[in-house]
């Protein structure tokens, strides 16, 4: 995810211009899950993204699913994709960077806008090989906030900023009117 504001703008309002070929209904529902939650958390998670490197789909994807397969498996299929998501993510943040120390170059703001769309379009592939995980995994047996634990563990987060996340998530998802993690049934 980005820290900046138009991508969580164009996120929060996006729900069809990034989609995605051969896309299952579990794919597009987490995406728009996602729309839904991340704006009311998008501090918290920027921040442990820009502090300690988390992967905020993950975050979401433990919010959204009660039970997941083991973070190695997680990790291994969201590998790929992820060092994509970076990649663009750094582009994205040094052309922004350009356009604060010189008048805007209607170039560089139309290239921004452009990297910015692959960025979205990058963090829903993203979001897609989790659901494809999920899906193959024989059994999703760890309990999504233990694996939301042993993840922010595995990058040093603070017990104080986990405990805080997870109030914050549930929280959350209580405005958006869902007790529950969604459950989908096994095709």
């Amino acid at each position: 995810m980005s820290t900046d504001k138009r991508l969580t703008d164009k996120r929060s309002t996006d729900t069809s211009s990034t989609e995605l070929p051969a896309e299952t209904d579990h794919a597009a529902q987490f995406w728009q899950f996602s729309l839904a939650l991340y704006p009311l958390l998008q501090t918290e998670l920027l921040a442990l993204q820009d502090q300690y490197n988390c992967n905020v789909n993950l975050l979401l994807l433990s919010a959204w699913r009660p039970s997941l397969p083991p973070l190695p498996q997680l990790m291994q299929a969201l590998s790929p994709q992820h060092l994509t998501t970076q990649q663009i993510r750094q582009i994205r943040r040094e052309v922004s960077r350009v356009l604060k120390e010189q008048p805007a170059d209607p170039l560089l703001v139309q290239l921004r806008q452009q990297l910015l769309d692959t960025e979205l379009t990058t963090e829903r592939l993203e979001q897609r090989a989790l659901v494809q995980c999920c899906a193959d995994a024989a059994d999703c047996i760890v309990p999504a906030s233990t694996l939301r634990q042993q993840y922010l563990h595995s990058h040093q987060v603070p017990a104080s900023i986990e405990q805080q996340l997870t109030v914050d998530l549930d929280q959350a998802l209580l405005q958006l009117g869902l007790s529950q993690p969604f459950s989908p049934v096994k095709a």
